[in-house]
């Protein structure tokens, strides 16, 4: 038994690192050690490349009772850092509390208190979440559009759990220690950008609808320094909320006609449109606007829209974890088997077996479809949440 785990805390906080070596506020850290007594840190370093992990290591060595640091290389996402930090905070019945903090301290340290306060009031309080509301006399301070983008994330979300929850997203939560707490994290989270929300969704199917949670209005959390969010990771979370919708939601007919409504293949079909209309886009742009030949117009939209098709595919549809370099070449052989099988089956059934050539093209088409379906769900795309 390490001086960590001898120390009397009933709050262990788990804190996601990821490229922090400029970010990281160690002085915060160290002072705010310096003034409890009840509250320890799991520092987790999801395989960075700069000196984070030297620096969470130098720090837990000079608070060896306080703080832990925890190396989960090579990166696999906040999603598996935090559950892998969380495992460790719960392990047998040391801790009465244990919650995770994003590492920028967007929301104070001090605020940890005020979560365990709602915890120690209430027993019938599980989770602690916190919540961004801008209200009179509190210091919210976030910008205009990451706001309203997360009001229609919550709306999403709040639809997709049947919960009227207003912050899915905020880096602070706290939990009560328990078997049901260690369940929500036994298993690695289908989802690497919007876990937290499936977090909630596992709670909620866990408790069969008995909810235990409270969301508690900060009274102050700030933007710090430049969002790690890039554009694409919205279509992703796109994909990943459709994906926790179809795993976690709840029988009924309206929630059958959603999920039916949100299928991949549905959305497979979606993103093919999406694809086709950029390729027709483009192709028109060429001819009308640049005065140049069909046929380069419409090698460029092919072009265009095999990388819209691939993008939305790769984050949308099948919310893939692989690495480019695997799933873009074999995305586009199947582009190329695609190619190669509409033109066979249009040769075969117009030759020789005398089809219309409408009649021929829509049996190609669908074929081509099913086919590539199949092949970019089970070989290109690898195995998702469901």
């Amino acid at each position: 038994m390490d001086r960590f785990d001898r120390h009397v805390a009933r709050t262990c906080i788990v804190v996601p690192c990821y490229n922090e070596e400029e970010r990281l506020d160690i002085p915060a850290f160290e002072q705010y050690v310096a003034d409890t007594i009840d509250v320890c840190f799991v520092l987790v370093d999801d395989g960075s490349k700069d000196s984070t992990l030297s620096i969470i290591q130098g720090l837990a060595a000079k608070h060896p009772d306080r703080i832990r640091a925890l190396d989960v290389a090579p990166n696999q996402g906040k999603a598996e850092a935090v559950r892998r930090g969380m495992l460790l905070a719960m392990e047998g019945q040391r801790f009465d509390y244990a919650g995770f903090w994003d590492a920028d301290l967007a929301t104070p340290l001090d605020v940890i208190e005020v979560f365990a306060n709602v915890l120690n009031r209430l027993p019938r309080v599980d989770i602690v979440l916190g919540a961004r509301v801008a209200l009179l006399g509190r210091q919210i301070e976030r910008k205009a559009s990451r706001h309203y983008l997360g009001r229609m994330f919550a709306t999403a979300a709040s639809i997709v759990l049947s919960l009227p929850v207003y912050d899915t997203q905020c880096g602070a939560k706290l939990f009560r220690v328990n078997d049901h707490a260690r369940t929500l994290f036994a298993t690695p989270f289908g989802s690497r950008w919007i876990f937290d929300v499936e977090l909630i969704a596992r709670y909620c199917r866990e408790r069969s609808g008995l909810v235990g949670i409270y969301e508690l209005p900060l009274d102050r959390w700030s933007d710090v320094g430049e969002s790690k969010v890039r554009p694409v990771d919205f279509l992703r979370a796109v994909g990943e909320m459709g994906l926790i919708f179809r795993t976690y939601s709840r029988h009924g007919k309206r929630r059958r006609a959603l999920q039916l409504m949100t299928s991949r293949i549905v959305r497979y079909a979606a993103v093919g449109a999406v694809g086709t209309g950029f390729h027709f886009a483009v192709l028109d742009l060429v001819v009308e606007v640049l005065r140049l030949k069909p046929v380069l117009g419409s090698v460029l939209g092919a072009s265009v829209g095999a990388l819209v098709n691939y993008v939305l595919d790769y984050h949308v549809t099948f919310a893939s974890k692989a690495a480019h370099g695997v799933t873009l070449p074999r995305f586009l052989t199947v582009a190329a088997l695609g190619m190669l099988l509409d033109g066979l089956v249009l040769k075969v059934a117009t030759e020789q077996l005398g089809l219309a050539y409408v009649v021929a093209q829509a049996v190609a088409t669908t074929l081509v479809f099913g086919c590539g379906f199949v092949l970019n769900k089970h070989w290109t795309f690898g195995r998702a949440l469901t």
